[in-house]
């Protein structure tokens, strides 16, 4: 399967008594690749009940151990402003009808926007759902001189944390034996603040303590890596 789409010819993937992993994460996050990468071929491509919304669902194994992994439509707030967003919120919810609820997390975030992930990355774990952090595009990271210490970031945000380049396949091995743990995944002892004013101090401690560089530090993307989102007037930021 390609790094770039979901495969519609997949196995079942609505096993019933199989854990239940949500991929959680923004648009352009690397969370397609990851999902490819989890699930190789065997995933499937269907609409969510009643609306005409993609879902992506497959089949992940590791030895005797399967998990159904489902790629959540990318949001960038648990305040949806589309449909998407809305079916992403209603999924961890559990108040979608013919969408079970699911047993944990993979919060997917791009390394080299962290920052400006961290409020949506506190707004999910205040849901109280198992969950590991996938930290994605690393390497671009290190391509523009930036740095994150993941196991201090893991430490500061109480919850695993794994590195991986999906679209080089690079930590999916170790994201797939992460998976055979996902019932000793915790929330945080101490939960994100959910006050937008409180989520910056917050954001500005984790991110200390994890050793990540200052907004002005992490040097621009080039063209073929910009984003563009709705939420910016459809111009791309350069806020980390």
């Amino acid at each position: 399967m390609s790094s770039g789409c979901h495969d519609a010819s997949g196995a079942d993937a609505t096993l019933t008594g199989v854990p239940r992993i949500a991929l959680v994460g923004a648009p352009n996050s690397g969370k397609t690749s990851v999902f490819n990468g989890l699930t190789g071929l065997r995933a499937k491509t269907g609409n969510y009940p009643g609306v005409t919304v993609s879902r992506y669902v497959g089949t992940a194994r590791t030895g005797h151990h399967r998990h159904v992994i489902e790629d959540l439509p990318g949001t960038y707030s648990l305040e949806p402003i589309s449909l998407d967003e809305q079916i992403t919120v209603d999924v961890l919810d559990g108040r979608l009808e013919g969408a079970d609820r699911p047993d944990a997390l993979l919060l997917v975030v791009d390394a080299t926007t962290l920052r400006r992930s961290l409020g949506f990355l506190a707004q999910v774990l205040a849901r109280g759902l198992p969950a590991c952090v996938v930290v994605t595009f690393t390497d671009e990271l290190a391509r523009r001189q930036g740095r994150l210490d993941v196991d201090a970031f893991a430490q500061a945000l109480g919850v695993p944390v794994l590195p991986v380049v999906g679209h080089h396949g690079l930590g999916i091995a170790q994201l797939r034996d992460q998976l055979t743990t996902w019932r000793t995944w915790q929330a945080p002892a101490v939960p994100p603040p959910t006050d937008p004013g409180e989520q910056d101090t917050w954001a500005d401690s984790v991110l200390a303590f994890a050793d990540y560089p200052p907004r002005s530090a992490i040097g621009s993307p080039g063209a073929w890596t910009r984003r563009c989102c709705t939420r910016c007037g459809g111009r791309w930021s350069s806020s980390q």
